[in-house]
């Protein structure tokens, strides 16, 4: 009897210890290149469909060292932040570099997935610290046979340059840390290049604080390429023909319209049976139609529909701006003067027209990183932290 349960005993420890080596080379996929992992599906994150059906943001990660561990591409949202964020929180630091299979496998892996509804984004985007030393190594790293590094980085460029998916272009970043083995840095900075799908997407950064600025800067531009914001304005239907108007979005009502520095400016033009802003200019905020005809009468206002309207940097205006939304006309002796009746709450409707985005994160898990392995956790965290915030 002893001896059976000594032998059950043996037992058990040897699974405990096969099943922590398994997590330690790759926590989701058993260390399987490009292989799939539990959190994966393609139904926009509720479970047993074949397409998505939400808009919204769709996000993969893949880790490589001379392995591929993949999360594969799922719907991003509040519910689902904590299962990306362990994923990568799982990540372990391993030998050699299969740089260019990563991207390779991510460009499939965006491709094969299905498309999202209202798709407006796909995006790749690759963190490196050092030069592939193992991408060339087999035919299922290699699988396009290319002879030699240069080729291979070549080819994924072109790729990610001429190749649609979905019928999108592919937004390509790279952020590229210099590691200490890195003696060629000639190849490393055309690894950053050719990676990148233009040369204002790869940056070269110095330290671990820079990896976490781009990526909050790339985060925030793909969600503000993904999302409209169509504010409606109301304007009352009794204005002269030629009345300049003006809406400020950042003074207080005893301010100065001409002193704003966000603002739209218009002609008020009547027609029988509809009113015009023609003209139309906007004062720190992106062009938008110079000329819109308001048919839309509410409560006795005639309604015009701003489309997609954001600020310089690209951004969808804030909800801070609408709220200090002024109308303000100018009378016939030529003085502003603000109107009483336009009230923020009741003239300002906002539509939010969300689209989707589909993204995949490429980490660098070598063991050159050192003591930075956990700062590039922590930035992709941040990564992930900024497109659910952004989403909301």
């Amino acid at each position: 009897m002893k001896t059976l349960l000594k032998a059950a005993a043996a037992l058990m420890l040897m699974a405990a210890v096969m099943t922590t080596a398994s997590c330690t080379k790759d926590p989701n996929n058993g260390g399987n290149s490009g292989g799939n992992n539990s959190g994966g599906n393609n139904s926009g994150g509720s479970g047993g469909g074949s397409s998505p059906t939400t808009e919204g943001i769709y996000l993969g990660i893949i880790g490589f060292n001379l392995d591929l561990y993949t999360k594969e591409i799922k719907l991003l949202n509040s519910s689902s932040e904590n299962e990306f964020s362990s994923f990568i929180g799982n990540l372990r630091p391993g030998n050699l570099t299969s740089l260019y299979y990563a991207d390779y496998q991510g460009l499939k892996k965006l491709k094969s997935y299905p498309k999202p509804p209202k798709l407006k984004n796909v995006a790749l985007v690759t963190f490196t610290d050092g030069l592939d030393n193992a991408s060339l190594d087999d035919a299922e790293k290699n699988p396009e046979s290319y002879s030699s590094k240069l080729a291979y980085r070549t080819g994924l460029h072109n790729k990610i340059v001429n190749e649609l998916i979905h019928g999108k272009n592919v937004a390509a970043y790279t952020i590229g840390l210099k590691g200490g083995d890195v003696q060629d840095e000639v190849e490393f900075q055309d690894n950053l290049d050719k990676l990148a799908s233009i040369d204002n997407n790869a940056f070269l950064v110095s330290n671990m604080n820079e990896v976490k600025q781009r990526f909050k800067q790339i985060a925030d531009s793909l969600y503000s390429t993904s999302t409209s914001v169509n504010v409606k304005l109301d304007v009352p239907p009794g204005y002269d023909e030629g009345t300049q108007i003006r809406f400020t979005f950042d003074i207080t009502a005893s301010g100065n319209p001409q002193q704003s520095s966000r603002y739209i400016a218009a002609t008020y033009k009547r027609t029988s049976n509809s009113r015009i802003l023609d003209n139309i200019t906007y004062g720190g905020l992106a062009d938008g139609r110079r000329s819109i005809e308001s048919f839309d009468k509410q409560n006795g206002f005639y309604r015009f529909l701003f489309e997609d309207l954001k600020d310089l940097q690209g951004n969808p205006i804030s909800q801070t701006s609408l709220n200090r939304v002024l109308l303000w006309r100018k009378s016939s002796n030529g003085v502003w003067e603000k109107e009483t009746e336009f009230v923020p709450a009741n003239s300002v409707v906002t539509e939010e027209d969300r689209n989707s985005a589909l993204i995949m994160l490429v980490l660098d898990c070598t063991t050159s990183l050192g003591n930075d392995f956990s700062k590039m956790q922590d930035a992709a965290k941040d990564f992930v932290r900024t497109l659910v915030s952004s989403n909301h």
